[in-house]
């Protein structure tokens, strides 16, 4: 579903007629106005899968593109909430920015974090020297886990959006499309199941029509 929104307002919400690869300045603009119903996607992908009447290498594109791509942005959305505030990150959508960045920090940062920090530090130190080795060292190990948790989002971040990238032309590789899985996988991206179902039936093809070809010669 598409959110149409013309001064501020919300004039309509209709569904798309047509779904092509999204580019990267593309995706805030997405995370705006752009709904994406993944539950209704892997009911019909289930029903896809069990039919080998219905399958085309259109629909294996589709269903793979618009999944891989609805999961990344199932993921920043929930990221960038839990790490902004809810309110905060409704207000951060519009108007949309032309470009996308996968580093967490550009949406966490706080001006008044690091003042407040040493303010606690100081305070601590002028109390008692035990306290205020306590409080630095809580400090910098947070501050230290926090970087951690930054660095792997991050990754995480890259990682779906560059699987996702590959998967910009109908002419896939399936063994390549399970490779790009597993290697985003490797780093805690979590997609559904049916994507790895929809990859595994279609190596799967591939291989016995390369053995079929491979007979007849």
């Amino acid at each position: 579903m598409w959110t149409w929104v013309v001064e501020g307002t919300v004039e309509k919400i209709s569904p798309l007629l047509q779904w092509k690869h999204r580019q990267p300045a593309e995706i805030e603009s997405d995370l705006a106005y752009l709904e994406i119903n993944r539950s209704e996607l892997l009911s019909a992908l289930s029903e896809y899968l069990d039919n080998s009447s219905l399958r085309t290498k259109m629909a294996d594109w589709l269903f793979l593109n618009v999944l891989t791509y609805s999961e990344y942005i199932a993921t920043v959305i929930e990221v960038r909430k839990h790490s902004m505030g809810t309110e905060r990150y409704i207000k951060s959508l519009f108007p949309p920015k032309n470009n996308h960045s996968t580093d967490i920090a550009d949406f966490t940062s706080r001006p008044w974090h690091l003042p407040a920090t040493l303010a606690m530090v100081i305070t601590a130190w002028a109390i008692h020297p035990l306290i205020g080795v306590g409080v630095t060292s809580y400090a910098i190990f947070k501050t230290y886990r926090q970087k951690q948790l930054r660095v792997k989002i991050n990754a995480i971040f890259a990682s779906m959006l560059q699987t996702y990238s590959s998967f910009n032309t109908l002419d896939l590789s399936w063994p390549q499309v399970t490779s790009s899985l597993e290697r985003s996988r490797a780093l805690g991206v979590i997609w559904d199941s049916s994507l790895y179902a929809l990859a595994e039936l279609r190596t799967g093809n591939i291989n016995v029509e390369q053995c079929t070809d491979q007979r007849s010669k």
